[in-house]
């Protein structure tokens, strides 16, 4: 049962990179919901790389891979599916990035990595996905094995405690099972900020100027009670054995 849930994800997110793209980035709600994202993503994402060697998991189309290369990063970059790869490639060789960034697939729970082998790993809007809670703890051990002692982690998940994830029975993980979940890989949190008001289903359904206005209320609210907002953005650290 637990393999047969992680083939329905992928074969979810299996639709051509044009489907996938259309609603975020020609939708102006779909904009809207994709540049609040962002916005979380610039907030935590470190400013300079320095020496740090990088891992991108879950790349998708590269919602947040190409904001990384526009700060000046090199990394790697994976996703599972080959046809959201095909169209990032297409899209990091028209900016002219073809060489600071290595795209390849991936499973997160098969990483074919050494293990400490990178510094930094940031994999978002994909361990909310899998809507079992042994699924998301699977792939947090297999991202800890290839990150280094000191390293950093940063992922959000699904807030099953919140208002929102009362509402919604495929929000799966508490925030003391996701701070156990990392423990348990010897992790620690040292970052969480979260959203409380946006989300797709919601901003589908009112006025584009509320949607707008929602956006910068969340916005005011990312660090405030994250570990109570719905979707819940976290930088963990490995800690020395």
């Amino acid at each position: 049962m637990k393999e047969q849930t992680r083939v329905n994800v992928q074969e979810r997110y299996n639709e051509t990179a044009e489907g996938y793209d259309r609603w975020r980035e020609e939708n102006p709600r779909g904009r809207l919901v994709s540049d609040h994202d962002i916005a979380m993503f610039d907030c935590i994402f470190p400013k300079e790389q320095g020496d740090m060697e990088v891992l991108e998991i879950g790349a998708g189309t590269g919602r947040f891979t190409l904001p990384a290369l526009e700060r000046g990063f090199s990394f790697t970059t994976t996703d599972i599916n080959q046809s959201m790869l095909d169209a990032l490639k297409l899209k990091v060789e028209e900016q002219g990035w073809g060489e600071k960034c290595i795209i390849q697939t991936a499973d997160i729970f098969n990483l074919e990595f050494e293990e400490s082998q990178f510094d930094y790993i940031f994999t978002l809007h994909v361990i909310p996905r899998f809507e079992s809670l042994s699924d998301q703890e699977s792939a947090i051990k297999e991202i800890s094995r290839v990150l280094k002692p000191g390293g950093r982690l940063f992922f959000n998940y699904s807030n099953k405690s919140s208002l929102w994830g009362l509402l919604r029975r495929k929000h799966t993980a508490t925030h003391a099972e996701i701070k156990a979940a990392l423990r348990e890989s010897n992790m620690k949190i040292v970052t969480v900020k979260g959203k409380w008001l946006m989300n797709r289903l919601l901003i589908n359904r009112l006025p584009l100027f509320l949607g707008r206005l929602i956006a910068c209320i969340d916005k005011a609210m990312f660090g405030f009670l994250p570990s109570f907002a719905w979707d819940v953005y976290v930088v963990a650290e490995k800690q020395e054995v």
